[in-house]
C-alpha cells in the first residue's frame, strides 16, 4: 500500500515542490490528501510557484492550514501576478531593463498572505531555492524575509527581475534546481517526497514566440527533472506524487479550483493504492 510506504519512509522526510507557475496548485491538493492521512514533513523546500507552497505550508499546516491554502490559490487573480507597462516593455526591449515586467506586484501579493515572516522563524523547517545568476547554482534559502527569498525563487528569467539577497543576484530556482534532491539532502533529509506539477500534453502549441519560448523551456526542465529523479543522491530515498499530462499552460491561474481538485483526487488515489487507472487531466474538470 502507497501510504505505508509514505510512512515508512526514513526521517527527516523532506516535501519537495517543484515549480510550474499557476500549476503550483496541483501542489496543494496533494497537500490536503496528505494531511488528511497524516503525512506530516519535517522539511519544506519549495521552488518558484512551489516556493509559495512551502512558506504557506510552513505556517498553515495539517488539514485546517490547506483550507487556508486553498482559499489563496482559488482567489488569486492574473493581475496579482501580471501587470503589463508597454514603458516598460519598450525599455525592456532596448536592453534599459532586465525585464518585461516588474516584481512590484507579485511581492505586494506575497507580503499581503504572508506578511513580513522570517524563513527561520516557520514552524515547520522551510527552504526556498533559487539560482544564483553568478555561478549558475541552485541555493537553498533557509533564513530572512520570506517574500524576498520568494520572489528570488520566482524571478523567471527576462519575465521578473533578478533580486539582490544576502549578497548574491538570484533568479529562478527552476532554472537549474527545479527538483532539488541534492540540497535536500545536503539540508539533511534522509527521504524526499516530491509533489509534482502536471508536465506538459503533447500536441502542437499556438505558435506565438512567446508560447514556444516556456513550451521550449519547460521540455528542458522537465527533463532535467526526469534526470535528477532517475538518480537521486546515495542515502536520500525518494517518492514521486506524479500528476498526469495537462493542456494547461504556467499563466493559467484561473484555473486553479479545478487544478486543486483533480490534484487532490490524483493524491487521494495514489496514497490509498488505488491509481490503477489515471484520473482526467486537471484540464478537462474546468
Amino acid at each position: 500500500m502507497t501510504l505505508e510506504r509514505v510512512r515508512d519512509l526514513p526521517r527527516p522526510l523532506a516535501f519537495v515542490m517543484p515549480g510550474g507557475g499557476a500549476l503550483g496548485a496541483y501542489q496543494v491538493g496533494a497537500l490536503r490528501a496528505l494531511a488528511e492521512r497524516d503525512v506530516v514533513p519535517d522539511l519544506l523546500i519549495g521552488v518558484s510557484a512551489g516556493a509559495v507552497n512551502a512558506a504557506l505550508a510552513a505556517w498553515y499546516p495539517g488539514v485546517d492550514g490547506t483550507v487556508h491554502i486553498e482559499h489563496v490559490w482559488r482567489s488569486i487573480r492574473r493581475r496579482d501576478l501580471l501587470r503589463v507597462h508597454p514603458g516598460r516593455l519598450a525599455l525592456a526591449f532596448t536592453g534599459q531593463r532586465s525585464s518585461f515586467l516588474d516584481n512590484r506586484h507579485p511581492t505586494e501579493w506575497v507580503r499581503r498572505i504572508l506578511g513580513d515572516r522570517l524563513l527561520e522563524d516557520a514552524p515547520t523547517r522551510v527552504a526556498i531555492i533559487a539560482t544564483d545568476l553568478i555561478t549558475g547554482r541552485g541555493i537553498a534559502l533557509a533564513s530572512g524575509d520570506v517574500a524576498s527569498a520568494i520572489m528570488a525563487s520566482c524571478a523567471f528569467p527576462a519575465v521578473y527581475p533578478p533580486v539582490q539577497r544576502e549578497g548574491r543576484l538570484l533568479i529562478d530556482g527552476g532554472v537549474v534546481a527545479d527538483i532539488p534532491l541534492d540540497l535536500a539532502h545536503d539540508l539533511g533529509a534522509a527521504s524526499a517526497l516530491v509533489l509534482s506539477v502536471p508536465p506538459l500534453a503533447s500536441g502542437l502549441p499556438r505558435m506565438r514566440a512567446i508560447d514556444l519560448l516556456f513550451r521550449a523551456s519547460t521540455f528542458g526542465v522537465e527533463a532535467h527533472g526526469r534526470t535528477v529523479l532517475a538518480r537521486p543522491p546515495i542515502g536520500l530515498e525518494v517518492l514521486e506524487i506524479e500528476a498526469p499530462p495537462s493542456i494547461l499552460t504556467t499563466f493559467a491561474v484561473g484555473a486553479a479550483p479545478g487544478v486543486i481538485d483533480g490534484s487532490y483526487l490524483n493524491a487521494a488515489r495514489w496514497l490509498d493504492g488505488e491509481l490503477n487507472e489515471q484520473i482526467e487531466e486537471p484540464s478537462r474538470q474546468l
